[in-house]
């Protein structure tokens, strides 16, 4: 007797498995995106370090700017653009932005690369139509662990190139301090992202007894036949 249609289950997440087809190398390719940005990084920091030209030749980096009024203008972030005077400004100046500017994105990369690397793992888990994989459990805890960490990382980077930023382009510098601070949102984020991998690993195991209890006693019935 054929099932109905209407009596069957609905599947309301399959939609997960086709996004996670797309998403796995999609986040691979992403993975190896900003572990090149990363080195790239380290080696445009290199050419600066050994670039000796005037100030007139230096190319200026994305968020800094000369102004045909002579000065030059710096944008941090937050709302807040920094202007200096042109004959204030010198190469170790426009050095120090790029260099503020390189440790912030490679910050970022370090943080993503790994994200990225176990988000692909788990989506092509999901894609694979191995949703109980124990290691799924693992994958998730490791994004949490590297959002955790990768998070704070990206913090202090931001708070120390500011503090680099306004302390080079302001004129009173010695009124300038570094304050970290502590902001406990990408630790509570990942935490709890860490707890969800700790509950997929738990519903891995959960699946696999009760599959390893069928078979058994699937074998039982059969020797008793």
């Amino acid at each position: 007797m054929k099932r109905k249609k209407s009596d069957r289950p609905k599947s309301e997440y399959r939609a997960v498995a086709a996004f996670s087809k797309l998403g796995a190398p999609l986040f691979k390719v992403l993975y190896y995106v900003f572990i090149g940005g990363l080195l790239l990084s380290a080696i445009i920091a290199l050419i600066v370090f050994l670039v000796n030209t005037t100030v007139e030749d230096m190319l200026l980096p994305p968020l800094m700017s000369l102004h045909d009024d002579g000065y030059y203008s710096i944008t941090i972030g937050n709302g807040i653009r920094i202007d200096t005077a042109y004959e204030r400004v010198t190469l170790a100046d426009i050095k120090t932005v790029i260099y503020a500017e390189l440790i912030m994105i490679g910050a970022v990369c370090c943080m993503m690369a790994p994200v990225s690397l176990f988000l692909s793992k788990l989506m092509a888990s999901i894609a694979a139509g191995d949703p109980y994989r124990q290691k799924n459990g693992r994958y998730a805890i490791y994004i949490g662990l590297s959002v955790m960490v990768g998070y704070s990382f990206v913090l202090f980077a931001r708070r120390f190139y500011n503090y680099l930023l306004v302390k080079t382009f302001v004129a009173d510098s010695e009124a300038i301090h570094l304050s970290l601070g502590i902001d406990l949102g990408g630790v509570i984020v990942g935490l709890l992202i860490i707890f969800l991998g700790n509950l997929i690993g738990h519903a891995a195991e959960k699946r696999s007894e009760e599959t390893a209890l069928e078979t058994a006693d699937k074998a039982d019935g059969g020797s008793e036949m």
